[in-house]
């Protein structure tokens, strides 16, 4: 494993999570390898770290799906380490109620204040989709990273959603009257206000991903080079020079008067980032056309490393979770991915398996054994 950094999780306590009526773990700063059968619980320890992280379910879940069976809700507890001290952090979700977290006892005004003090990259097998699927799966992992840098962005993206969600009631409704004019101009006023601020974030971020990710594919890949490319639903400008927040929303403005009749006819937003994608390219070619199952398999690897490596960038350190990846590598590349997170930060990692021998050599690195809803140390 790589040097400590600065921000970890030091330990973890779950009550009523999934199958876990209650634990408490402690964790090292650096490799910690959980083993046990499919069912036993290991993703269940990865997801409640995703909740300390950004409030919610990296796997995709809803709140009430991870309360464990026949109880009224859950709590996710962690002690954040910084470097300077520690925080506790707490997350807490009621059925029929409301969702909470607190900081070392603080209530927080919003579970948005919550994302970016502790960063997180997700493994899975499933990552596939991010290059097979379509485009909500590429913007999201985009939007997921930027989130975690950067605050505004996360609020730029709340009030873009709702926003759009807003023009789209308001165009559904539409007549011909000087009211539902009224009333879509003025969604649409506030959605090129935050609908250009996450564009240029986007274009803004991508030269740095981009960097990243190819980087990391050309550790793992051989020949092949990787690009990224950003399709837009309009012409929002380059990310050299042309990305400012400014010019996007001139273009984006243009964009949606030349769309307004159209989405009045068929009554929803049909140009702004939600309608964006990030296009993978590998040898020159669209991947999600023309890719082989290695090559996607390869490429979901580069761009979830890129992502680890673009949160590290100022040396905060990522906590990176890999769920059940080594069940697809053989020791040797299994192994050499683990080393290559570990550049990152703190690594959670989950087989079915115990550790292949060579791979806990660090001193900063444990291996549990997860079974019955309890995780021992070996």
């Amino acid at each position: 494993m790589t040097s400590e950094r600065r921000v970890w999780l030091s330990r973890l306590r779950l009550e009523n999570f999934r199958n876990y009526e209650s634990l408490e773990l402690e964790l090292e700063n650096g490799l910690n390898f959980f083993h046990g059968p499919n069912g036993s619980g290991k993703t269940s320890l990865l997801e409640a770290v995703s909740y300390l992280a950004v409030a919610r379910s990296l796997r995709g879940a809803n709140d009430g799906e991870v309360v464990r069976w026949g109880e009224s809700g859950f709590g996710v507890g962690g002690r954040v380490e910084t470097g300077d001290g520690s925080t506790n952090v707490v997350v807490r979700y009621a059925r029929g109620g409301r969702k909470e977290a607190t900081v070392d006892g603080d209530e927080l005004t919003r579970l948005s204040e919550l994302v970016g003090s502790l960063r997180v990259a997700w493994f899975c097998p499933e990552d596939t989709w991010i290059t097979k699927g379509g485009p909500a799966e590429r913007r999201r992992l985009i939007d997921v990273a930027l989130c975690q840098i950067d605050r505004s962005y996360l609020s730029a993206l709340v009030e873009y959603r709702r926003a759009l969600r807003q023009r789209n009631e308001a165009l559904s409704a539409w007549t011909p009257d000087e009211e539902s004019d009224r009333l879509v101009a003025v969604w649409t006023q506030r959605l090129v206000e935050s609908g250009s601020r996450v564009v240029g974030a986007r274009l803004r971020f991508l030269p740095l991903y981009r960097k990243a990710v190819k980087a990391a594919h050309a550790a793992i890949a051989e020949d092949e080079g990787i690009d990224l490319v950003y399709r837009g639903s309009f012409p929002a400008g380059d990310e050299e020079g042309g990305a400012s927040d400014e010019n996007v929303k001139r273009r984006f403005n243009e964009a949606l008067s030349r769309a307004a009749s159209d989405e009045r006819r068929r009554g929803f937003t049909l140009v702004g980032p939600h309608r964006d994608d990030v296009e993978v390219r590998v040898g020159g070619r669209p991947l999600r056309t023309f890719g082989s199952q290695g090559q996607h398999r390869t490429a979901a690897i580069a761009l979830k490393l890129g992502e680890a490596a673009v949160l590290d960038e100022d040396g905060r350190g990522v906590v990176v979770l890999l769920d059940d990846i080594l069940s697809e590598l053989d020791d040797r590349r299994g192994g050499s991915l683990v080393d290559l997170v570990g550049r990152y930060g703190q690594a959670l990692v989950t087989s079915t398996r115990p550790a292949p021998p060579g791979f806990l050599t660090g001193a900063a690195s444990a291996e549990f054994a997860v079974g019955g809803g309890e995780v021992t140390r070996t």
